[in-house]
C-alpha cells in the first residue's frame, strides 16, 4: 500500500484541484489527480521537451472530454513514473493531449503549470482511496 500527500488547490471561489507531485522520466510533474477523467493524461509540450524520442502512436478509440470531442490524442508508453513511493517502470497507454488550454487557465490564475493528470483508469486499478480530510492518497 503506497500512500503520499496530496494538496488540495483552490482555483477561484469554489473551484478546486486536486494536486498530488511526482516525476516522469527524472522530471519533476506536478500531477492533477481528476477522478472524472476517465484515462490518465501527459501533456504533448512535456513529452516533445523531456522525451522527444517516445513513441507515440494515434488512438483508436473516441477522443471525448469536458472540452468536447474530435481533438488528437496520441498514445505512449510513459517511462518511470514515480508518485511517492510508487513506482512504475512504464505507465502503459498513456494519453498524451495538448494542455496548452489547462496551463493558460493556469497562468491567468497565478498557478504553475500541470505535465500530467491521473485519471480514473489509475484509481480504478490501483483501488485508489482519496481522504480529503487528512490530505491523503492511497492506493495499492
Amino acid at each position: 500500500m503506497y500512500k503520499t500527500p496530496l494538496k488540495i488547490l483552490q482555483l477561484e471561489k469554489g473551484d478546486f484541484h486536486t494536486l498530488l507531485n511526482g516525476t516522469v522520466a527524472g522530471h519533476k510533474v506536478r500531477i492533477v489527480l481528476d477522478t472524472g477523467a476517465s484515462h490518465t493524461c501527459v501533456d504533448r509540450q512535456f513529452v516533445n521537451e523531456i522525451l522527444p524520442d517516445l513513441h507515440l502512436e494515434a488512438n483508436e478509440g473516441v477522443n471525448a472530454g469536458i472540452g468536447g470531442t474530435g481533438f488528437e490524442v496520441l498514445v505512449a508508453d510513459l517511462p518511470d513514473v514515480r508518485i511517492g513511493r510508487f513506482h512504475l517502470k512504464t505507465f502503459p497507454n498513456t494519453a498524451v493531449i495538448d494542455f496548452t488550454h489547462i496551463n493558460n487557465a493556469y497562468r491567468k490564475l497565478r498557478r504553475k503549470p500541470i505535465q500530467l493528470i491521473l485519471g480514473n483508469d489509475f484509481c480504478v486499478n490501483h483501488k485508489a482511496v482519496i481522504d480529503y480530510d487528512s490530505k491523503q492518497f492511497t492506493f495499492l
